[in-house]
């Protein structure tokens, strides 16, 4: 009898394997009736996603994802494709992906950022202030779409993002404002090695793009994911913003410091595991006429209970960490919990003050959801108004011209229309390694600081994502062009802060 339910079980396996197969050809049809050659590429792009290899080299002379490839077809053949999947019985990781790239295509952007001495805008388009030090979540969407911000601290008072880390499936990308981790002059790291930008999109093994433009780097991921790394700073301070774009229709539902994009603007603490029973009456955005009324005491307890338990849902743990670290370094360098030493608060600035600075941010094209963390930075840090970067996008002006055979476009082979322009090894300049920075060394809070209130939250203990690390680069089709790191990084370690 077990022989007969063996034999049973495995022609049922079969014949289910075979319906998959039988599907998936159906869309590669699709696909290949709209463009024989870029069609055909979206399919093997998104087989290789979902094996988690490398996709194959661009047959087009596009810079472009397989997300913004395919929303410059037809709306016809996009719809034919929904057709097709909508029309399979047994959908597989596989239909999921490409029921992705058709939805990337078609809904609307969840956009939200963190900027200055960090103040988050959430995709539901409602703010905070998290002037905190350490390395933390900012989003997180299912176990393929990662981003994490690191803030250092500048004084006793304020903190800015100085790095970013994100995870685009299977690859890494990082970026460093400062301590770049072998002490070299490259910022931009790749699964682990630095890369530089040469005047043209850089190619992701898996299927994303990076591309510069001005003093922004655009991380693109192949399914309609986006990262804006706006690489602030000057007289010797290095910061980042941040924006991250993602697809609002999106089935998973994002975790991380930039909320759960419900459009529920009252609920990004109690989404994000915060206690509901509090005599603040739950989340108040910073860009809300309640918040602009709070008293200072009343403000620097709201903020005490963001730094001191909220922050902790999202730090980074040391397993989880996307970032690179010098030898002997991990998350917990960057970590201080007890910073800020003085807890600043929009309503202790001035009347006069806040006019003169809303004034200027308002010239600066700052918009409402992010004016009162405008004027903060203005008036506490003069840091300059920073409007919300908007590079063209990768499709502006492309045409899809009809192809007659494949053109190899990869990060070493450049298409003969940039010859000119194409991605090189970022070459290291190592730092002096003679002198050791002065570290960051925290000490005790001045006796002026409120002491933690007595606000009934509850916080429940921060839980892990059940999340591994990702691997290290995997094996490309066309491995990327980059740089090892120096064999002997340098002994010196990048300073904590200034004190």
């Amino acid at each position: 009898m077990k022989p007969i339910i063996y034999i049973t079980c495995c022609c049922f396996s079969i014949l289910s394997y075979g319906q998959r197969i039988q599907s998936h050809e159906s869309i590669r049809q699709n696909l290949v009736a709209w463009d024989t050659i870029r069609g055909s590429w979206i399919f093997d792009a998104i087989h290789a996603i979902h094996t988690k290899q490398a996709v194959p080299d661009r047959t087009f002379p596009e810079d472009l994802t397989p997300a913004e490839l395919f929303s410059l077809a037809p709306v016809e053949d996009r719809e034919s494709l929904q057709n097709t999947l909508l029309s399979i019985n047994t959908p597989d990781a596989f239909t999921e992906l490409m029921s992705a790239l058709y939805n990337s295509t078609t809904c609307e952007t969840a956009q939200g950022r963190s900027f200055g001495d960090p103040h988050v805008v959430t995709y539901d388009n409602t703010g905070y202030s998290f002037q905190t030090v350490g390395e933390f979540v900012l989003t997180k969407v299912g176990t393929y779409f990662e981003v994490q911000a690191r803030q250092k601290p500048q004084s006793e008072d304020f903190s800015l993002n100085t790095a970013v880390a994100i995870k685009l499936y299977n690859d890494r990308i990082a970026y460093y404002a400062a301590d770049i981790p072998d002490g070299s002059n490259s910022p931009l790291w790749l699964n682990g090695q630095p890369i530089r930008m040469e005047g043209r999109t850089y190619y992701l093994p898996c299927g994303g793009t990076i591309r510069l433009i001005g003093r922004n780097y655009v991380v693109s991921g192949p399914l309609g994911e986006k990262v804006i790394i706006d690489n602030r700073g000057g007289g010797g301070r290095g910061f980042v913003n941040l924006t991250v774009n993602i697809p609002s229709c999106n089935l998973l539902t994002p975790t991380g410091l930039l909320g759960n994009a419900n459009r529920n603007r009252g609920d990004e603490f109690q989404v994000n595991q915060f206690g509901q029973n509090n005599n603040l009456t739950g989340f108040m955005g910073m860009n809300t006429p309640e918040f602009a009324s709070l008293s200072q005491d009343i403000e620097q307890r709201y903020q005490n209970e963001i730094i001191k338990d909220f922050a902790e849902i999202h730090r980074v743990s040391g397993e989880l960490s996307l970032f690179d670290y010098r030898p002997g370094l991990n998350t917990s360098f960057y970590t201080d919990r007890s910073f800020p030493r003085v807890i600043r608060t929009f309503n202790a600035i001035p009347n006069n003050n806040r006019d003169i600075a809303r004034n200027r941010c308002l010239q600066m094209g700052v918009s409402e959801a992010e004016m009162n963390g405008c004027i903060f930075d203005a008036h506490y840090l003069n840091l300059t108004p920073n409007p919300i970067p908007t590079p063209p996008a990768a499709t502006e002006g492309v045409i899809l011209d009809k192809l007659r055979r494949p053109i190899v476009n990869s990060n070493t082979i450049a298409p003969s229309k940039f010859p000119e322009n194409e991605a090189q090894p970022m070459p290291t300049k190592p730092i002096d390694s003679s002198t050791k920075p002065t570290e960051y060394e925290p000490v005790q809070k001045p006796s002026s600081e409120p002491a933690k209130p007595s606000i009934n939250f509850k916080t429940p203990e921060p839980k892990a994502p059940n999340v591994s690390k990702p691997a290290s680069q995997p094996v490309p089709v066309n491995k990327p062009t980059v740089s090892p790191a120096p064999k002997n990084p340098p002994a010196s370690v990048p300073s904590k802060g200034k004190g």
